[in-house]
């Protein structure tokens, strides 16, 4: 009888070329089950994705995009560094089966030679072929052989990135906008200035049943996530998990919300484990009144702060000085998410 195992242990950096292309088991159709859990373990109250539309949250699809690719590509990551020119294109409905398709644009070895980062352009699309969500990702990779080193040590392939996805290309997502009787909003896209800062208070604590399952609601099977072993102890919360808390607790302050529909750049600033509790910021960066549209977009930055309320700080800086003569992340920032967030104007 062979030894030989049937079982992968994934890729690691070495396995990937720049240009190759991988269709990412496997396909999920998204139910009302996803919608329940999320609002379960979130506490997100957005009323476009609550009704019976039966509208997916942007954010239960990003899930499902990203998990369908980790056996491909982040089985093995160390981190998930950060994500840009991310569009929802089409909105998906309870029903949709989403398929995923990655390729990959960029490869670095990192000087440590243990590990590299992998960019990874990702396009998710429903049965109809239409896309309903891309955008680019970076992972840091674990290298299979840490005492060989590859060619993209000396010459690394770094994609250039968009540094914001352009107004023009920012998607409508048709339907009907909340009412003010289901937000209890009373701010609208006029009320809101470039300059302002949000404060959401609402803090949540992380407790590790509510966040490993709600990694594994979404089939990202990623080893940092749930190997105690492999990880000293201490599994690496899903950075989607903070995000999703953090625009959970957005809603108070922006009630009116219809949904995000692009992001410009993400970076899951430090790690996250159980027992963190999560505050919450968002800083307005520029308004577009989207001409005669009935919603005007809002280019947000939204800011995730562990283990104290940043309200309470009004001198809190989420960079600080390296020391170095530049400047890194407060060690206390775990998100920093840059996106559009559509919002309805006043008496439309």
């Amino acid at each position: 009888m062979s030894s030989r195992s049937k079982g992968s242990l994934g890729n690691f950096f070495e396995d990937f070329e720049v240009g190759s292309e991988f269709v990412c088991a496997t396909p999920r159709v998204l139910t009302s089950a996803e919608t329940a859990w999320h609002v379960a373990t979130t506490n997100d109250r957005t009323p476009r994705f609550c009704s019976a539309e039966g509208r997916v949250h942007p954010l239960v699809v990003f899930h499902i995009v990203i998990a369908q690719t980790v056996r491909d590509v982040s089985l093995n990551a160390r981190a998930n560094l950060g994500y840009a020119g991310m569009i929802w294109r089409t909105p998906v409905f309870h029903g949709d089966e989403i398929t995923t398709t990655i390729r990959i644009v960029g490869l670095k070895e990192n000087s440590n030679k243990q590990t590299g980062n992998v960019f990874v352009a990702t396009t998710g699309r429903n049965q109809r072929g239409e896309t309903v969500l891309e955008y680019t990702r970076w992972v840091m990779m674990r290298k299979r052989d840490d005492t060989k080193t590859t060619r993209y040590l000396e010459e690394p392939v770094t994609p250039k990135l968009p540094k914001q996805v352009a107004v023009e290309d920012l998607p409508s997502f048709p339907g009907a906008l909340p009412t003010t009787a289901q937000t209890r909003g009373k701010w609208f896209f006029e009320d809101y200035a470039a300059g302002e800062r949000i404060y959401h208070y609402d803090g949540m604590t992380v407790n590790h049943s509510d966040h490993t399952s709600y990694t594994r609601l979404f089939q990202n099977s990623a080893k940092v996530h749930f190997d105690a072993l492999l990880t000293d102890g201490r599994p690496l919360v899903y950075g989607g998990f903070p995000l999703s808390i953090a625009y959970a607790q957005a809603f108070n302050g922006l009630e009116n919300r219809s949904g995000i529909v692009a992001m410009n750049s993400g970076a899951h600033a430090n790690p996250c484990y159980a027992g963190t509790t999560i505050y919450s910021y968002t800083d307005v960066l520029e308004t577009h009144a989207l001409g005669d549209a009935a919603a005007g977009a809002l280019r947000l930055r939204l800011v995730a702060v562990k283990d104290g309320d940043p309200s309470e700080e009004p001198d809190f800086r989420m960079r600080v000085s390296d020391g170095k003569g530049g400047e890194r992340y407060d060690p206390r920032v775990l998100l920093d998410m840059d996106y559009f967030e559509l919002m309805p104007k006043r008496g439309r």
